[in-house]
């Protein structure tokens, strides 16, 4: 009787686990494909709005994967310590290393200076940005130009100085609330 009982229960059981893989049909490899393409496509448009007001608002960090000098040759480096910073009126500029030294304090060089001029032109056709950026420091004149895509996981800056020396930053941009940059100490 026991086992006739135990028989019972473990085909009842396994008849309601098959029940709901039939009611809990899987999905295609297309409609995967499609869901997630459309998710990406909300992300993206959600980080075009918060870019655009970041960029208004003169609030927003270029995090610097990589480094190009004057002739091309480009290093990747670490986006918390090389990045071009705007908060509205003050502007940060800074070059660092894993190392820890240099005058900074984190391997490089760290300028803070004001914004002279601020400019963006955006191509609403394709979306993207093109800012440039008068800075004057203690160091001197900094021109950087930026150009990015309409959400800012493509961005380009080049930074020339007083001399002809231009570094091209490359990496992403964000607001500023969301950055995770390391400021080094400023060259007063």
């Amino acid at each position: 009787m026991r086992k006739l009982v135990l028989i019972t229960i473990v085909l009842g059981l396994s008849l309601s686990v098959f029940g709901q893989e039939n009611e809990n049909k899987e999905l295609t490899r297309k409609e995967r494909r499609e869901i997630k393409k459309q998710e990406q496509k909300e992300q993206s448009e959600a980080m075009a709005k918060l870019l655009a007001a970041a960029i208004d608002e003169q609030m927003w960090v270029l995090e610097a994967n990589t480094l190009a000098g004057k002739r091309g040759a480009s290093v990747v480096v670490n986006s918390t310590l090389n990045f071009i910073a705007v908060e509205g009126d003050e502007a940060f500029v800074q070059l660092g290393s894993n190392t820890g030294m240099g005058q900074n304090g984190v391997g490089g060089v760290s300028v803070r200076g004001n914004v002279n001029k601020y400019e963006v032109k955006k191509n609403e056709k394709k979306g993207t940005y093109f800012i440039t950026l008068y800075i004057s420091s203690a160091l001197g004149s900094f021109d950087i130009r930026l150009d990015c895509n309409s959400d800012g996981q493509i961005a380009n800056a080049s930074v020339q100085g007083n001399t002809s020396k231009r570094i091209q930053y490359r990496g992403i941009i964000v607001p500023l609330s969301e950055s995770s940059v390391y400021k080094g100490t400023p060259i007063i």
